[in-house]
């Protein structure tokens, strides 16, 4: 705690003033004028809890200490709240969390056994987006100082204002140019520079692993992921999304379009914001080709959420909107969701329970779109409208030429328009893996057994060395990534499935695909899985060779097998005729008798997961 407190008065005595105008701002589209009803959320600069952005009239977010003084100062004046460390950042720096509770129930067990629904709700996991923590913030002290604590009679409340402390502090006003304030915006990356929500499969951060810490041991029934998304100019102020019905969690999928859209979208309309979905226009541009609905890997929260029958919310406010609407609707947004949870709870934990109880024989992990190939082959014919289509309140905007870039580029004009434009989902499923019941992982592969650990999955270990017939895959044509993503060169190859008699070891790691989150240990454990631990590079060493025979050995072996074996020399002789690229080379020649033979690595290039189907 002494160590905490002195990093907190450190931190406060270098905080740098930083100056009212924000560079770049001027470069930025018009605004479109708003008022609303959330704007009576805010308390007045001079009141004896007005958080940092109340005080500068929404110009400044508090910094780290400032925020972790100001909810320690919160928490110890209210017995409903208790503030706790989650865990650590790369560079070590507390992860805060508040935890709500009318009954004070703060132990995770209490939690869980408290008979009420639980919301978790994450702030800064890019550290520049800090809707969600300046809101958090204000709505946590309503609830706990101005009559708002009706909103925890039902649902406890936890909430986690900083998942990237360490990008939160490399705060610049000439970060995120494209964000309308505040005038301190911190980084997207953590220290190690990795996106945290890139991370939710390979969990190779102390961050993401802390939030994975938190859902195992508070069994949250809705994760709330605040964002702040730049892009193209549209109305909307607040747009959020989830995995649709195509996905792993379709009962869950149907609560939240069906329950929790509509009471969202009305309460953010009352208080005089935009609700919308969740928009990436084709190529970049101005919707005139459409927006599509992307069907994201589980490296992100919420389609990990989804993957594990967990209710996930990615929220995305517009960054060209200002900072003090963008709070205001965020907070909206969060008092209308502890609202929901209480209202429609039940029917939540339904859907929950459904998810998690269908078994699956097969797991699919690709998806396309469709007509997308054929509408984007002809743009011009997109004139006509494809089978599906949006209303989108957009802005209207002009095609500018260059003479610097030699190229257009999209001017918004700052001027509402709606229209009809294309809409595109990739809800099609292109790929599906059979999936195993059971997968027999051997304990050489510390650091995959520890992923599947930090993940929460059920594990169990042998006592004894064991014989099974397993189905192995043998990896062919296997290539690395072009670059480096995410610190890592993700590996594809061509599955083949061998049938083995192996003998797994003492100490090999069982996993079950019959518990709650079977799903995800298939899709973790199946190379073709595009998040899948093997394409994160987790089991490289098996692409390497390590034996060899000598020229001067191997050819008296290959005259040998040709007199022995005639099956063999006729493949040779096929392979000859057919394969002129391997006939020319001695070397792919000696390799494939090398292979053929008996001397030759069974192991090489097979994955060493067992699986029972």
């Amino acid at each position: 705690m002494i160590h905490r407190i002195l990093h907190i008065m450190r931190l406060l005595i270098i905080v740098a003033v930083i100056p009212a105008d924000l560079p770049g701002q001027d470069l930025l589209p018009p605004l479109i004028p708003w008022s609303g009803e959330s704007e009576s959320l805010a308390v007045s600069p001079g009141h004896l809890w007005a958080t940092v952005a109340e005080q500068t009239e929404f110009k400044r977010t508090a910094t780290y200490a400032e925020t972790y003084a100001y909810l320690e100062k919160l928490c110890a004046s209210s017995p409903m709240l208790q503030m706790i460390e989650i865990g650590v950042s790369g560079n070590l720096s507390s992860i805060p969390m508040v935890i709500a509770s009318s009954e004070q129930a703060f132990e995770p067990r209490l939690v869980r056994e408290s008979g009420k629904f639980t919301l978790l709700v994450q702030a800064c996991i890019h550290a520049g987006e800090v809707d969600g923590k300046d809101a958090g913030m204000m709505l946590l002290r309503d609830i706990a100082m101005d009559g708002k604590e009706g909103l925890l009679d039902q649902v406890n409340f936890l909430f986690i204002p900083i998942l990237n402390p360490d990008g939160h502090e490399r705060a610049s006003k000439y970060n995120r140019a494209n964000q309308r304030g505040p005038e301190n915006m911190g980084w997207r990356t953590n220290a190690q520079n990795l996106n945290l929500n890139r991370d939710y499969t390979k969990l190779d951060t102390r961050e993401i692993r802390a939030a994975l810490n938190v859902i195992r041991a508070y069994a949250p029934d809705l994760y709330l992921d605040i964002h702040v998304t730049d892009g193209a100019d549209y109305q909307y102020d607040i747009t959020y999304g989830f995995i649709g019905a195509h996905g792993y969690s379709p009962s869950i999928s149907h609560w939240l379009q069906h329950k929790f859209r509509p009471d969202v979208d009305e309460g953010l309309r009352e208080n005089g914001h935009i609700p919308g979905p969740l928009l990436f226009s084709i190529g970049g541009g101005n919707f005139e080709r459409g927006n599509i609905d992307y069907m994201f890997g589980p490296n992100f929260s919420h389609a990990w959420g989804d993957l594990c029958h967990l209710p996930t919310i990615l929220v995305e406010n517009h960054s060209l909107k200002p900072y003090r609407q963008r709070v205001l609707g965020t907070y909206v947004l969060l008092e209308e969701t502890l609202k929901i949870l209480a209202l429609h709870g039940k029917t939540l934990e339904d859907a929950m329970a459904e998810d998690r109880h269908t078994q699956r024989d097969s797991l699919p992990v690709r998806w396309d779109v469709p007509q997308f190939a054929q509408a984007n082959a002809d743009v011009s014919g997109m004139n006509a409208m494809p089978p599906d289509s949006m209303l989108l309140l957009g802005v209207v905007s002009s095609s500018e030429f260059s003479d610097i870039s030699k190229s257009e580029y999209i001017k918004w004009l700052g001027q509402p328009e709606e229209k009809m434009i294309p809409y595109f989902a990739s809800d099609k499923v292109t790929m599906r893996i059979p999936k195993a019941r059971t997968y027999f992982i051997p304990p050489a592969w510390t650091e995959v057994i520890d992923r599947l650990k930090a993940h929460g999955l059920e594990i169990e270990f042998l006592e004894e060395e064991t014989t099974r017939e397993v189905t192995m895959y043998r990896i062919r044509e296997a290539k690395p990534s072009d670059r480096i993503f995410e610190g890592r060169v993700k590996i594809v190859g061509k599955v083949v499935p061998e049938t083995h008699v192996t003998t797994f070891p003492k100490g090999t790691a069982v996993v079950d695909t019959s518990q709650p989150l079977g799903d995800l240990a298939c899709y973790l454990l199946e190379p073709e899985a595009g998040e899948s631990l093997f394409q994160w590079g987790f089991f490289n060493a098996i692409l390497s060779r390590t034996e060899y025979m000598e020229s001067y050995v191997l050819e008296p072996l290959i005259a040998k097998m040709l007199v022995e074996d005639p099956l063999l020399k006729e493949a040779y002789t096929r392979k000859m005729e057919t394969d002129s690229t391997f006939a020319q080379s001695p070397r792919m020649i000696r390799n494939w008798f090398y292979e053929q033979s008996s001397y030759f690595d069974n192991r090489y290039l097979l994955y060493p997961v067992g699986m029972v189907r």
